[in-house]
């Protein structure tokens, strides 16, 4: 995957080049991304929920081109994880990688099990039980980038999704994540625990202390956590409003120049002092959040990312689910999640077939601007040097950026990356520029399977306008879900086209026409229309010595092809099947 634009000609000179966002398209949520040292480069994983293999991995030196590197779950980790077994929008939800002691380490959740069907599909015994009492949550971990991944190590007595793994300047390892709250005070109330972990046995130790339950009344789904030291401070970074319309991500901190550990013994040895204690809502645990007093503080600019302000016409929605990262010669980035709207006929009205696809963003840290007295006078122009202060995220822009523009040094590594929006920008491409055609063997290593559709290979839908198309040989899917999908296929002898739609489970064929000859099939979203096409494959596309192997054309040109039917493309939208992911196209032999 590489930029729109590339201002730079041959490396070994300064360049800038222009990248859209998102950076990753298609289905690739939840980011989360380190810089390896070791690799000198961005290290990124995503979500892969029930597809196998899972966990994807991206690396980067200049956050222009990403490649894919790794899967951290091959198929047999993926039976060890029960993922035979999930439901709909189950499986591998948001892991967080990082190094610790010299290891690629990997936390996750597994989740929507059903242990019926793992058992049935022969997942074993000893997994299930650990899965339960792990509440679905497990590490793993590797020597390389490249694997072998070792694990998975479910980390029993964890509690809800999303954990994080963080390793402070004393050398103490953290678990953190988000649980529903024992004694909500509104309906999606959740909050945020951790716990110390032994590395190398993952086991929990000592007790769990709830430390955040989301920034104000009303403050919806608190999850994703992730901690960083920053200097003396430690910065816990959540997001709020779940994966929807009103995704937000917000931050606080406490002063820990100690360590976390010394930081939470502090505040309760403050409060006894006080003849304080704050009461938790479970037996065996400890809690840092009351109603007066806080051992993280909430930043005032709080949400530091969101789009929900923008309205329902902007093209871009529910951005959040964000982790940042300190690169060596840019400074800070953060990356997170959002979803690319196709408008309806409704006012307000938008349905996306992507997914979650992954942005990036540039950030400054600030302190509060100088503040003056409520009584006049000078004002105060203490700014503690030690004192990190805030993160940013794409200042002057309020939004994600449309576009990063990235200055590259000769050796190819970038010294700068600000973000534009197209106003802003000198270039012409867009987030929906047209994508040269692909030509997909069935060994592309991007090429994911799905529990459920057997013998199908498939791909993930990347852009708001896609056509794909295939041989009469195949079948074609375009999967969303298990009761959602469209099925094309051609009859052997006689070369007739017909189309399966399946919408919420009850399915419908189409009969679609001939094939004429040497004419392969395909489909395209077309704004919220479904188009069934048909075309011989451009000459100069194929090379005819490896027309054999092609079972795909991706970013297909549909220039001169013929529609034979079309549709209502709404019933793919993840808007109108429900759950987390987006849309796939497929093949398998006939």
């Amino acid at each position: 995957m590489a930029s729109d634009n590339e201002h730079c000609g041959d490396r070994g000179r300064e360049c800038t080049i222009t990248v859209s966002n998102p950076v990753l398209r298609g289905m690739y949520p939840d980011p989360s991304w380190i810089w390896d040292a070791t690799r000198e480069e961005i290290v990124l994983v995503n979500s892969s929920f029930e597809l196998v293999p899972g966990l994807p991995i991206h690396t980067t030196r200049d956050l222009v081109t990403w490649t894919h590197t790794a899967n951290a779950v091959d198929e047999a980790m993926s039976h060890r994880l029960l993922i035979d077994g999930v439901e709909d929008s189950g499986g591998l939800y948001a892991p967080t990688i990082r190094r610790i002691g010299g290891r690629y380490v990997i936390v996750c959740t597994v989740a929507r099990v059903n242990e019926v069907k793992a058992l049935a599909a022969g997942c074993s015994q000893k997994d299930v039980d650990g899965c339960r009492a792990a509440q679905g949550n497990f590490v793993i971990e590797a020597d390389e980038l490249t694997g072998p991944w070792r694990g998975p190590y479910w980390v029993a007595g964890a509690e809800g999704i999303d954990p994080d793994i963080f390793e402070d300047g004393d050398g103490t390892v953290w678990w953190t994540q988000t649980r529903p709250a024992l004694h909500p005070q509104w309906d999606g109330q959740t909050e945020i625990w951790t716990q110390p972990i032994a590395p190398g046995t993952w086991t929990l130790q000592d007790h769990k202390t709830v430390i955040w339950r989301g920034y104000g009344m009303d403050a919806v789904w608190a999850e994703g956590p992730h901690l960083y030291r920053v200097g003396d401070y430690l910065y816990l970074m959540t997001a709020e409003g779940g994966t929807s319309f009103e995704h937000s991500e917000m931050i606080m901190r406490t002063h820990a120049p100690r360590g976390f550990a010394a930081a939470l013994a502090g505040f309760e040895k403050n409060l006894a002092a006080q003849d304080i204690w704050i009461e938790p809502a479970r037996d065996g645990e400890r809690s840092v959040v009351g109603h007066d007093n806080r051992l993280f503080e909430a930043c005032k600019r709080n949400p530091i990312l969101t789009h929900r302000h923008l309205g329902a016409g902007e093209p871009v929605q529910c951005v959040g689910h964000a982790d940042l990262l300190l690169h060596p010669t840019v400074g800070w980035l953060l990356a997170c999640l959002g979803i690319r709207e196709t408008p309806g006929e409704e006012p307000g009205e938008t349905f996306s077939y992507c997914g979650r696809e992954t942005f990036v963003a540039p950030v400054v840290w600030q302190h509060n601007p100088v503040s003056w007295k409520l009584d006049g006078g000078e004002p105060n122009k203490r700014i503690d040097i030690v004192d990190p202060g805030w993160p940013v995220v794409a200042p002057g822009l309020g939004r994600l950026p449309e576009k990063l523009v990235v200055d590259v040094d000769e050796d190819g590594l970038p010294c700068a990356v600000r973000g534009v929006d197209s106003a802003g920008c000198d270039c012409a491409a867009g987030n929906n520029a047209a994508c040269p055609a692909e030509l997909i063997q069935l060994d592309d290593t991007r090429l994911v399977g799905v529990r459920g559709r057997d013998d199908y290979r498939f791909l993930r839908v990347d852009g708001q306008e896609y056509a794909a198309f295939t041989r009469p040989e195949y079948t074609m899917m375009m999967h969303q879900d298990s009761t959602h999908a469209v099925i094309v296929m051609a009859e052997a002898e006689s070369g007739q086209l017909t189309a399966e739609i399946t919408d919420r489970g009850d399915k419908r064929c189409i009969a679609l026409g001939a094939l004429g000859a040497n004419e392969w099939f395909g489909l395209r979203l077309h704004g919220n229309r479904l188009e069934f096409l048909a075309r011989q494959p451009a000459p100069d596309s194929i090379d005819e010595g490896t027309m054999p192997d092609i079972a795909l054309i991706a970013h297909a040109d549909v220039t001169y092809a013929r529609i034979m039917a079309d549709c209502d493309a709404r019933f793919l939208s993840t808007e109108w099947a429900g759950g987390f992911v987006g849309c796939l196209i497929g093949v398998k032999r006939r």
